[in-house]
Order: structure tokens, then C-alpha cells, then sequence
């Protein structure tokens, strides 16, 4: 048996959506590893045989989603709220679940791979029979990342997947199981998660019919996803109506390459630039009783001539002169085209000779890359807007927490695109002016909800009162 079939024959899957893009995700990941094998691995040929080579990489693939992943999220990013008590449960179950490393890593691998998901479980708490919730004490929520290869889209519309089986490996006393979660919208109008066991041995599926180790049909009593999609807000050249996203690099393959043909460059030049000093045969070592050698011969500098040279070429050295800096200018080059195609924009990356560096400074807001980090901000929130949703509803109803998620905000660091102060500084000339209140004001700069931008005001008047507070005015 193999997944595909089960799933067509249980959910009515179509593997043929998923198998069309099988090879160009394969393709990212290998780019994504830092080695791609029909191009890092090539044959030269001298003249006299062909020799394999392995071409020097930059590994620039996995250094462009790790930038996205950290201009886009970081420690500064904020999730808000709707009062103290909630953000106090939700700051307490995030810690737990090291939320933000898990938004930061499902950013960068679905940059790479253009699909990436997070489930989420609840687990060590007692029902009856009837599925009625009866002690959550133990209660604990765990997130899972689940990549491409075990993403199994069976629903899905314009506004993302609604319908998705999700698989995992997992192994108990050396043997290995296959755990197939498949996360549908039933007639009653919640999900449901069917949750399947499988017997891996030799890439042969058997299905465990029975155990108690798993719930085969938990009702979540919500029509609350417990699964997030991440995807790049980038529209699939590739495939249309297709439920996969496409990796940062997808239509940047020929630069990575370049930059990577660049770098091989420089390397072979400094190697096979380096100094030479040949000698002839005889000269390499001497007799007074017994054989010397005259050089170390551990010296790779040194290259003995062969039989025949005369007494002209007893010894010789090659003093080329290296052409490094035209290599690191072309290296800079094809930086430059790939990071302005990945949406970075110009001189974002720069190489010395030795290091790889990043630009750092302050962009304006009608740079490239300030555009780019706000349209992928936009597909992203969605995806964390989920996941929180699915976290704090699954900890509250089958857990010991009461999170309400309504009027959330999430709220993005800016810092490295924008100058906080200046926008600080701009929004509260406008309070000043009557162009926005306070609690827009608190809203915009500090990331609050309305309810607790509200709350903050009437604490600050309350410990500092004007003197129209104090007279009643």
C-alpha cells in the first residue's frame, strides 16, 4: 500500500496536483542543501583524461531564506491581545511552545521549499466515552512542522487549503510507523482529525487497524483549523490553481548559478594561481654516502620536471599574477542581480574576498525590499493568525488555559525598514495636530489592541491626572 493510493480511496486525494511540482521542490531543497548534483558536481577535461571536480558554493539559496526569515520575523514582533489576562495566558503558552522559533524556522523552509505547515496536538488529557472532555491537569499542546513531502492537500479554494492529510515518522523499540493525520471539515461543521497508523517495513505500508495509542476520529468541536500553511505571497508561474507555494529562489536558479560559477572561479585562481618553483629530476635529492633529499617533500610548491630537461632548467619558479580582484567584482556582480531577484533590491550583498556580507542599514519606504517585506507580510500573517488561533483554542478547550483570540494583532518589526523614531516622532505630531487620538496613536507605534491602547490611557491619567481631570472639566 502506499500513501497516495490510501488517501484517493479513503479522502478521494489527487496525487497528480502534488507529483507535477515533486521535481522543482527536489530542485529548491538540493539548492537549499548547498548542493545540487548535476551542476556542483562536473567533469573537466585536460587534455589527457576527464576529471570530477566539486564546485565551490556561496549556498546563497539558504542564506536568501534565511534573511527573509529574519527581516521578516524576529524578537521585536508582537502578538496582541485583546486584555492583560489573556495576553498574560498567551505569553505564559508561548513560552512553553517556543512560538517564535517556530514562525521563524516555518518562514525560512517555506521560502526554500514554497510550502511549509505547523499542527497542532493536544495530548494527555481524559474523555468518556462520548469524547466529553473530563480532566485537562495533564493536558499538554504540542506543534508540529511538517515539510513538503508530507503535506498531502485534499480541499483547497482561492483563500488556501481547507482539507489537507499531514504524515510524520515516528519509531517505538527500533521499529519504525508511519502516522498519517488527516484534518477534515465534516458534516457538522467541524474538523475532525483522522489519524491513521502504519507499519513501515521495507517501504511497505501496512495499516494497524486497531490501537490506543491514537484517536482514530477526534472531533475539535470547532471549525478552528489545527493546521497552518505557510506559503510566500508569490504567485505560482509554474502550475496555476495549484494549492503549493513557490520557494524565494524559484526564478532566480541561473543567478544562484552564476554566483556560484563566480566563486568556483576565485577559488581555482588563488589554487591554481599559487607560486610553482620546478626543478629538474637529478636535483632533488644528492649522494655524499647516502640519498638526501634536497626539498620537503611534503612542499606542493615544488614540481619536478621530467627526463630530458637540460642543464638550463635545473631549477625554475612561475610568478603569474593573480586576477582575484576581477573575479571578486564579477562575484559581486551576479550578488548584486541575485539578491535585487529574490526582492532584496540592490547592493544588499556584498563579498571581499574572504566574507559575505548584508546591508544593514535603513531602507526607504518605496525601496524594493520594503515593498516585497510588506506583500509577503501579508500572506504570512494569515498563516500566524492560524496558528495562534489554533494553539490558544485547542489549550483552552481541551487544555487548562482560557485564551480569546478575537481582536488579535500582529504586529511586524519594522526597525530595519523604517526609523522608528522618525515614525514615532511623525505619528505624535499627528496626535498633537487632532489628526489621530491617543488610542490610534498607541496602536500604531506600540502594536495594542484597541481595548488595551484604551486601558494604558486611563492607568497614565489616572497616575499622572491633568489639571482639567482634576476639576472635572
Amino acid at each position: 500500500m502506499k500513501i497516495d493510493e490510501f488517501l484517493l480511496d479513503r479522502y478521494g486525494y489527487n496525487s497528480e496536483i502534488k507529483d507535477e511540482i515533486e521535481d522543482y521542490v527536489a530542485n529548491w531543497k538540493s539548492w537549499y542543501k548547498g548542493n545540487v548534483k548535476d551542476f556542483h558536481n562536473y567533469i573537466i577535461y585536460n587534455g589527457k583524461k576527464e576529471n570530477k571536480l566539486r564546485r565551490y558554493t556561496l549556498n546563497m539559496a539558504k542564506e536568501v531564506c534565511e534573511d527573509w526569515s529574519d527581516i521578516l520575523w524576529s524578537e521585536k514582533c508582537k502578538i496582541s491581545l485583546n486584555n492583560e489576562e489573556n495576553q498574560k495566558q498567551f505569553d505564559e503558552l508561548t513560552n512553553k511552545l517556543d512560538l517564535w522559533k517556530v514562525i521563524n524556522s516555518s518562514l525560512e523552509k517555506s521560502g526554500a521549499l514554497g510550502t511549509h505547515a505547523t499542527v497542532v496536538r493536544v495530548y494527555d488529557f481524559t474523555t468518556n466515552e462520548d469524547g466529553v472532555v473530563l480532566d485537562v491537569d495533564d493536558s499538554k499542546t504540542q506543534i508540529d512542522q511538517v515539510e513538503f513531502d508530507w503535506i498531502f492537500p485534499i480541499s483547497w479554494d482561492s483563500t488556501g487549503i481547507r482539507d489537507c492529510a499531514f504524515g510524520s515518522i515516528e519509531y517505538n523499540n527500533g521499529q519504525e510507523y508511519l502516522v498519517l493525520s488527516v484534518h477534515k471539515i465534516e458534516s457538522d461543521g467541524n474538523y475532525h482529525i483522522h489519524n491513521h497508523l502504519f507499519l513501515k517495513e521495507n517501504d511497505k505500508l501496512t495499516e494497524i487497524i486497531e490501537n490506543d495509542n491514537i484517536a482514530e476520529d477526534f472531533n475539535t468541536e470547532s471549525d478552528i483549523k489545527w493546521f497552518s500553511v505557510f506559503e510566500p505571497l508569490l504567485t505560482n508561474n509554474l502550475f496555476s490553481n495549484s494549492p503549493f507555494g513557490i520557494s524565494h529562489f524559484a526564478n532566480a536558479i541561473d543567478n544562484l548559478k552564476a554566483v556560484d560559477i563566480s566563486f568556483d572561479a576565485l577559488k581555482n585562481e588563488i589554487q591554481d594561481g599559487r607560486k610553482r618553483i620546478f626543478a629538474r629530476a637529478d636535483m632533488f635529492n644528492y649522494d655524499d654516502g647516502e640519498q638526501r633529499l634536497v626539498f620537503d617533500p611534503n612542499d606542493i610548491s615544488i614540481y619536478q620536471l621530467p627526463n630530458g630537461a637540460n642543464k638550463d632548467d635545473l631549477i625554475q619558479s612561475d610568478n603569474d599574477t593573480l586576477r582575484t580582484a576581477q573575479e571578486i567584482e564579477a562575484i559581486n556582480t551576479n550578488l548584486n542581480l541575485l539578491g535585487n531577484k529574490v526582492g532584496f533590491g540592490e547592493n544588499h550583498y556584498h563579498f571581499d574576498g574572504s566574507n559575505l556580507s548584508t546591508a544593514t542599514a535603513v531602507v526607504s519606504s518605496n525601496s524594493k525590499l520594503f515593498r516585497r517585506k510588506k506583500k509577503l507580510e501579508i500572506g504570512y500573517e494569515s498563516a500566524i493568525y492560524d496558528l495562534v488561533q489554533a494553539i490558544c483554542y485547542a489549550s483552552s478547550k481541551f487544555g487548562k488555559y482560557n485564551i480569546n483570540t478575537e481582536d488579535m494583532v500582529i504586529q511586524f518589526d519594522d526597525s530595519i525598514i523604517e526609523d522608528k523614531e522618525s515614525e514615532s516622532n511623525r505619528a505624535m505630531r499627528e496626535q498633537q495636530q487632532g489628526l489621530i487620538s491617543k488610542v490610534e496613536y498607541r496602536m500604531r507605534i506600540f502594536g495594542e489592541t484597541q481595548e488595551i491602547a484604551e486601558e494604558n490611557i486611563r492607568k497614565i491619567k489616572e497616575e499622572e491626572p491633568t489639571t482639567k481631570d482634576l476639576i472635572g472639566e
